[in-house]
């Protein structure tokens, strides 16, 4: 409880007025097995007997020596493994990044050694806030094909993107409702209402609270140490090459005097040492 005391004004409103189109909140619902089996079910139109198991913010890294990934959702029933990605900003290479995962997922179903027969059929699945590739369509959906004959079977890897900016494109009135539910938790028909419980009762959860504002504020924290080490660097950079005073350069830049002179004089004891 102390956490939510300390934090600030600003940071306790943005918790109560969060949707699911934020990462943390949606992979808190999504926890919920019949709730993650349900949105499965909608936004892929199949039917699914039983997940295996759910899990939230799982971590996947191939070897020690290779790029982590953390999935958002992610699931599996007896021949699917799926993975559901809440993309709230506009990156570069999705695509790549969607590979990428269905990889992470096979290394993890065969790492005890099992044959490539046990691979399940991965899909991968980004609900994004704007289009990820500005073509304008609802939803973009990708498949491995041959391209000389497309009657042989595929590599069984579907990468599907939801575009929430072209709500009004989907051909599908449940999927345009449950779309539209993350972006204003307004909602409209059973499922989303739903929804709207247990959106609301994770926000009541005191730990997910907790959760939340720790990792807000040091999100905050690593950006203006980040920013301040940009303004230190870029001070430093106009004394050196620009022969300006310390002085002065720290009144322009707003940055500590005696910081600057510190990293100044470090960058020349190094710089000497290399002569």
């Amino acid at each position: 409880m102390s956490e939510l005391i300390l934090a600030p004004d600003y940071l306790i409103e943005k918790w109560n007025n969060l949707t699911l189109a934020n990462n943390f909140l949606f992979t808190k619902v999504m926890q919920n097995e019949e709730i993650c089996k349900q949105t499965l079910e909608l936004l892929l139109d199949i039917k699914i007997k039983k997940l295996e198991y759910t899990h939230s913010e799982i971590y996947f890294k191939d070897s020690y020596d290779s790029r982590g990934v953390r999935f958002d959702v992610y699931t599996s029933d007896d021949k699917h493994c799926y993975d559901i990605e809440m993309q709230t900003t506009d990156k570069p290479n999705l695509l790549k990044r969607a590979r990428y995962y269905s990889s992470c997922i096979d290394v993890d179903t065969l790492k005890s050694g099992g044959d490539f027969s046990k691979l399940k059929e991965n899909i991968i699945i980004f609900l994004c806030l704007e289009d990820p590739f500005k073509k304008g369509h609802p939803v973009y959906t990708f498949k491995t094909r041959c391209l000389e004959d497309t009657e042989i079977k595929d590599d069984e890897i579907t990468k599907i993107f939801y575009n929430l900016s072209r709500l009004e494109k989907n051909h599908s009135k449940a999927v345009r409702t449950f779309l539209d539910f993350i972006k204003t938790n307004i909602p409209k028909d059973s499922f989303t209402e739903i929804l709207r419980h247990y959106t609301d009762q994770a926000k009541l959860n005191a730990d997910f609270r907790r959760q939340y504002m720790r990792l807000e504020m040091e999100l905050s924290d690593s950006f203006h140490y980040g920013e301040a080490k940009g303004k230190l660097e870029s001070a430093v950079i106009a004394v050196k090459k620009m022969n300006m005073k310390p002085e002065l350069v720290a009144e322009q830049f707003n940055v500590p005097l005696e910081e600057l002179q510190k990293l100044i004089q470090c960058e020349t004891i190094i710089t000497q040492s290399q002569e």
